[in-house]
């Protein structure tokens, strides 16, 4: 018996030893800093002779241009001088006397940089969102996720992501701009941890107002509205935002209407299931009832089935004549659609995702795919994406102002790569090519009141641009592998732009970025309370 006794005193002491070994690594690895992304090649002014100009805005091109680009803006534009003596189609760089970097261009194609505008990002952006985005030519961001109280361990906060636009703007960090900064998604209570502060859970005109300006001293743009707001909560809150000269974006709160929402003016509604809601006969019905977690198969077989084109087309008229614009996110039907197929859950791009995202995805597509099929066998969420596409065409049609968004980094939906998948989605659906660039471009421009700024190539605006080796009003896919991305001015060839894809990969796969992105969700307070939820 003493040497039982002995035994398990040692085997207890050797279990402590190497949990607290554990736990001092694990300690360890949270609290070494992870490394930055590669930078540019080169920060001094530029000159981009004998480009090919794309015009967002009139579909346009402008041959043989020289592009001058002083202090990250572009201070000249001018017909080339050099295309009578150099013919040659090959791109090259020089340095000229007076220290600028002289690109020869060979008639390449020069568009202003995309803009994906729903994202969600994270305090390990920097190493797994910020290298792809550059590198496919996503050059800006809109964050609809923000955090409660600052700082948040998970969650990026508005202070975080204005830090790293200044650093961009320096040439000391590879980041995408960030134009709107967004509160943390409002859903009327059940997502507010205990030991907040209590005007988050909105029982009353003076919390709204109290959580306003709370947001308003964090710099927010926006509040971000979520489907569980009563329509009582919502009123509060668009009062208290309107007082202070700040909007609402998001969801469609499930007890709000569409007409509701646009005489609010709502700056935007998201994701693809607006309007297969809105356009269906039966949806007063459910409308009636609690919002459940999720449709089954055999509802949302009834939502399709009672689809009114007509009364679609109303809403869609209506909402062309508001203030609110719509991203329709795409990517987020495609889950459910694809959820079956083993080329779509072994997508290569998973090599850019941390292990523990990837069981999380993984098990988001196992839960799709046991909803996804009706008592006759077919795929309805396949069916939801066909009518959502279908939709999109008619909303553009009716005059429905859309902004290109993915939700990155939701289940499937990857940085950077992602929104090409999401504009491809938009001509499949039928929109041309000019119609789909618009809509991660000049439209995000126009939607932030920036557009004097940027989202076109033109004298005094942001030098945030792509250069590109084919026409993309002919072939969108060359905008997926940019020859060179320009950011605030400073330089990324094609070798920084692979290299910024090799360094989100190694770090997406080291144990140390790994071990980090779990620390961060355990000590985040709002993560725990939605697991809680």
């Amino acid at each position: 018996m003493y040497r039982l006794f002995s035994l398990l005193k040692q085997s207890t002491l050797t279990l402590l030893v190497a949990l607290l070994m554990c736990f001092v690594v694990l300690v360890g690895c949270v609290n070494w800093p992870l490394p930055d992304a590669p930078g540019p090649a080169s920060t001094a002014p530029l000159l981009l002779d004998n480009v090919s100009i794309v015009d967002v805005e009139t579909g346009q091109i402008h041959p043989h241009q020289a592009v001058w680009i002083e202090h990250g803006r572009i201070s000249k534009i001018a017909a080339s001088d050099l295309v009578a003596m150099d013919k040659s189609t090959t791109m090259r760089t020089e340095v000229m006397a007076d220290g600028r970097l002289k690109v020869h261009a060979g008639g390449r194609f020069l568009m202003p940089g995309l803009s994906d505008m729903h994202t969600h990002s994270l305090q390990l952006s920097p190493q797994l969102h910020h290298p792809l985005w550059i590198a496919a030519g996503v050059t800006a961001v809109r964050d609809l996720s923000g955090c409660m109280l600052e700082p948040d361990s998970f969650q990026a906060c508005t202070a975080d992501r204005k830090g790293w636009q200044q650093e961009q703007q320096a040439g000391q960090r590879t980041s995408p701009n960030y134009w709107l900064h967004s509160s943390y998604q409002l859903n009327g209570g059940p997502e507010v941890p205990a030991s907040y502060p209590a005007f988050f859970k909105l029982q009353s005109v003076a919390d709204a107002k109290a959580l306003v300006a709370h947001y308003q001293a964090q710099g927010t743009d926006f509040i971000k509205v979520y489907e569980k707001l009563s329509l009582q909560q919502y009123q509060w809150l668009v009062a208290a935002a309107k007082e202070a000269d700040l909007t609402l974006a998001g969801h469609q709160p499930w007890l709000v209407s569409f007409t509701q929402m646009l005489e609010a003016s709502q700056r935007s509604v998201e994701h693809g299931r607006v309007f297969i809601f809105e356009c269906a006969d039966a949806i007063k019905t459910y409308k009636q009832q609690p919002l459940s977690r999720s449709f089954q198969p055999e509802q949302w077989r009834e939502l399709l089935q009672s689809q009114n084109p007509e009364l679609c087309q109303q809403l869609m008229q209506q909402m062309a004549l508001s203030n609110t614009w719509w991203s329709p996110t795409l990517l987020t039907l495609q889950l459910g659609a694809k959820a079956g197929e083993p080329a779509f859950r072994q997508d290569q791009r998973l090599k850019f995702v941390p292990y523990l995202l990837q069981l999380l995805w993984q098990g988001d597509a196992d839960g799709m795919l046991k909803n996804a099929y009706d008592s006759n066998g077919l795929n309805v969420h396949a069916e939801l994406l066909q009518l959502a596409q279908q939709q999109l065409k008619q909303a553009q049609q009716a005059g429905v102002k859309i902004l290109a968004g993915t939700d990155t980094p939701d289940s499937f939906v990857f940085a950077g790569s992602g929104l090409h998948d999401e504009l491809a989605l938009y001509q499949q659906a039928g929109l041309t090519p000019l119609e789909v660039i618009q809509t991660a471009t000049i439209n995000p421009a126009i939607f932030a009141g920036i557009a004097a700024h940027t989202g076109s190539v033109a004298v005094g605006k942001t030098a945030d641009l792509l250069l590109l080796n084919h026409n993309p009003l002919l072939d969108l896919t060359t905008m997926r592998q940019p020859e060179a991305v320009l950011l605030a001015g400073h330089w990324y060839p094609k070798t920084v732009l692979q290299q910024l894809e090799r360094f989100a990969e190694e770090q997406a796969n080291s144990l140390r970025l790994n071990l980090h992105l779990l620390w961060d969700m355990l000590m985040s307070a709002s993560m725990r309370q939605q697991f809680a939820d």
